[in-house]
């Protein structure tokens, strides 16, 4: 794995300012970084999630027998369950800018379509004709984009009702055995 050469450069320059600058907690350097106005800003939750998990506190005990058995699978449950729905949220915004701009593009066609409605010209039938087809084709696009969508989106929404069950029964499992630890008195 490369060095983040700017997260060290940056705690360099806090240490040796004459500037008094507290700073947050010092944990590890982020994982992933890029501009936030490229594209990968969209994969900023994912980043942040794969960050949190990647650098929980290792160090800190389990405080209970509960915490020590079903914790991690608990966490990795909600991981799983949280990405599922990042991905999901990605490609429903996509699917809207999609449908955005085809509803954009058939609005200006629609115009143009009246201007030449309105208007006679010696090629009038053959810009109707041209019309008419860019309407049909974006009709067309539109159909596509929303099966795209549905096709797109059905393997993920049944990962994330399959991740969503699996993450109830392991908070379940912590929960009951958690009660069962307190009962105990440990």
């Amino acid at each position: 794995m490369m060095p983040n050469k700017t997260y060290e450069i940056r705690q360099l320059y806090f240490q040796q300012s004459q500037y008094p600058v507290e700073l947050a907690e010092p944990g590890p350097p982020p994982l992933l970084q890029w501009p936030d106005s490229s594209y990968f800003a969209k994969l900023r939750p994912d980043a942040e999630l794969l960050q949190r998990v990647l650098h929980q506190d290792m160090e800190k005990a389990r405080a209970t027998v509960a915490e020590e058995v079903f914790g991690s699978q608990k966490e990795q449950q909600y991981t799983s369950m949280r990405h599922l729905v990042n991905l999901l949220q990605e490609r429903s915004t996509l699917h809207q800018q999609h449908l955005y701009d085809i509803d954009h593009r058939n609005l200006q066609v629609q115009e143009e379509l009246f201007g030449v409605r309105i208007n006679c010209s010696p090629d009038r039938a053959k810009r109707l004709s041209t019309l008419e087809g860019q309407l049909l084709q974006l009709e067309q696009q539109r159909r596509e984009e929303e099966l795209a969508f549905w096709k797109d989106t059905v393997e993920l929404r049944e990962k994330l009702f399959e991740s969503a069950s699996a993450y109830r029964v392991a908070t379940h499992r912590y929960s009951v055995f958690s009660r069962v630890e307190g009962e105990d008195g440990r």
